[in-house]
């Protein structure tokens, strides 16, 4: 049946108490049926030129753009010296004094292309980014950065820079590949990367910086070095002071080597330990201020010039402290505590050897002097001559 141009009600449908649950039924519907409204996307805006002269050729309308060029998108302002604008499809050619401001940042480059289509800038040539904010610069050879996301990948020597005013001494990264996302602060190294800041320099295979906290992990084969002393294990976690490193978790497979000197200068110490995990705190002084070893923990310690007379302690939790000078203070080993260590003294030489359930040995100018026992102890001690 086909109505045209008559009203048509179908009785007990429109009436009564039924009105509103039909008008609501259809209001549902029809909201459900229209399309979202979508938010806008940004216009592309030329703000000032000097020159503009325009062509239309094949279909396309482009302007060349000549002195104080100045384009805005969003929040962002491009400049340059000169500009190819293909205006059908939202491309620009910048090259020269390019400059483009966002917020707290600014990147300059060589040559700049712009595409509407994926929101992408491509730098090439002497590509470096700062954001005074975030104190980080960014330095490589060429970049891509994606508008939406605020993320680079970068190419070419890429190079990450975190400064700050305070300190002397800058955290410096790099690596053959390098990603880092603006709005998440977090930086993204593979492949021979390389992280230093003042006494401390560092390689890995990976490494994620965030730069709100300053701290990086380390992955894949990561190997610490401080001044002498090395750090390596599975996997290595770094938090940074103003001045140098604070501390260090080293998980799995943890193995550190420490080395100092005597007071006289004519001997040095080796001590290494090793444990399922490591932590290292580091003193304002820019030192070694305690190192802790957790499951399954063991050191060695022996001196230079008698590499032979190796001591040793073992058990489930090990504590190492150090002087302000560097050199070790105490070793104290909880937990099943097992030590063997040689006295070297003009009138009394000899190995001591203990178990408890605690142990604490005490060196002084890098030497083991007096052993503490505490629970379950038992010792022996054999003299030299013996």
């Amino acid at each position: 049946m086909k109505i045209k141009g008559k009203r048509v009600c179908i009785p007990g449908i429109f009436k009564g108490k039924h009105t509103f649950m039909v008008l609501f039924l259809w209001g549902a519907l029809t909201l459900l049926a229209s399309p979202k409204k979508q938010n806008p996307s940004p216009t592309l805006v030329l703000q000032s030129a000097n020159s503009n002269e325009n062509s239309y050729i094949n279909g396309e309308f482009i302007s060349i753009l000549r002195e104080n060029v100045v384009f805005t998108y969003d929040d962002i302002t491009i400049r340059s010296d000169e500009a190819t604008w293909w205006r059908n499809q939202g491309i620009i050619s910048f090259k020269d004094n390019i400059k483009v401001k966002r917020g707290s940042s600014v990147l300059s480059c060589d040559r700049m292309h712009f595409t509407k289509n994926s929101n992408q800038l491509t730098a090439n040539g002497n590509f470096h980014y700062v954001d005074t904010l975030e104190k980080t610069q960014l330095t490589g050879n060429d970049a891509v950065y994606n508008i939406d996301s605020r993320a680079f990948v970068l190419k070419g020597n890429p190079r990450m820079i975190h400064f700050d005013t305070a300190a002397a001494d800058t955290l410096t990264i790099t690596g053959l590949r390098m990603s880092y996302t603006d709005s998440l602060k977090i930086a993204t190294v593979s492949d021979s990367v390389r992280i230093t800041k003042g006494k401390m320099n560092s390689r890995c295979g990976l490494a994620h910086f965030f730069t709100d906290s300053s701290t990086a992990y380390l992955r894949k084969e990561p190997v610490i070095n401080f001044e002498a002393h090395t750090l390596t294990g599975d996997s290595i976690n770094l938090a940074f002071g103003e001045k140098s490193l604070r501390n260090a978790s080293v998980i799995g497979h943890s193995h550190g080597v420490y080395i100092d000197s005597t007071s006289d200068g004519k001997d040095t110490a080796y001590t290494h330990i090793w444990g399922d995990s490591l932590y290292i705190s580091v003193s304002d002084s820019m030192g070694f201020d305690s190192l802790w070893a957790f499951g399954k923990a063991q050191t060695k310690y022996y001196m230079s010039s008698s590499p032979e007379m190796v001591s040793d302690a073992s058990g489930k939790t090990m504590l190492m402290a150090f002087e302000s000078n560097g050199n070790v203070k105490n070793v104290k080993v909880w937990g099943n505590a097992r030590s063997k260590y040689h006295i070297e003294e003009q009138r009394n030489r000899g190995t001591n050897e203990a178990s408890g359930d605690s142990i604490t040995v005490t060196f002084k100018n890098g030497r083991a002097k007096i052993l503490t026992l505490v629970g379950s102890a038992r010792g022996i001690y054999f003299p030299r001559d013996l």
